[in-house]
This record gives C-alpha cells, structure tokens and sequence, in this order.
C-alpha cells in the first residue's frame, strides 16, 4: 500500500509539472511572433525604414570621422586631445568639442594678417 501511494504521487507530481513547462513553452512563442516596435503601433509615419536609418548611422560616421581628424590637426596637449577623442565617443555633437575646434581654428581673416 505504501508503495503504490509513493508511485501515485510521484506521477501526480510529474503530471503537474510537465503541465507547467508546457504552458511556459506555448506562451514563449507567442511573446516570439510580436517583434514590432512599439512606436510602428502607434506612430508609422514617425518610424524610419532601414535605408533612412543606415543612412543617417554613415553620415553619423563620417561627421565623427572628420571631427577626429580635426582634433588631431589641432595644437592642444595629449591628455586634453585624449579626453576630447573619448567625448567625441560619447557624443559625436558635443558642445565642448565644438568650442574648442571654434577656439582653436585659425579663421581667414586671422591668416592673412
């Protein structure tokens, strides 16, 4: 008698959890099929397709690109241009990165004096 009710509960105990996993598998791929953004729902003219997105992303790159080589043209200390370079990283449109190209650039009216 005492091992038929250890047979019976350990299948009870192996029925209710394969019902578990089952139900945490079928909800899995239902959360799967809903990749869209949450902004395309609402807003589908504000989103970009994929070309404006590229697009935007390479001039991004060019416009860090061009900045960096500005930086290192420039006669500022190593440790100032290394700081500028990590700021540039963090954001290619930063304030401080442009004050100090406009401070330390030679306009033409400069030059030719």
């Amino acid at each position: 008698m005492k091992r038929i009710t250890i047979l019976c509960v350990v299948l009870l105990c192996f029925y209710l959890s394969s019902n578990i996993t089952y139900a945490q598998d079928s909800l899995q791929t239902d959360a799967r099929e809903k990749k869209r953004l949450l902004l395309n729902q609402f807003e589908s003219d504000m989103v970009l397709t994929a070309s404006e997105r590229v697009a935007l992303k390479q001039s991004r790159l060019a416009h860090q690109h061009k900045t960096k080589s500005i930086l290192d043209t420039l006669d500022i200390s190593e440790a100032r241009r290394n700081r500028l370079l990590q700021e540039l990283k963090r954001n290619p449109f930063s304030e401080k990165i442009k004050e100090v190209i406009a401070n330390h650039t030679k306009s033409k009216d400069t030059i030719e004096q």
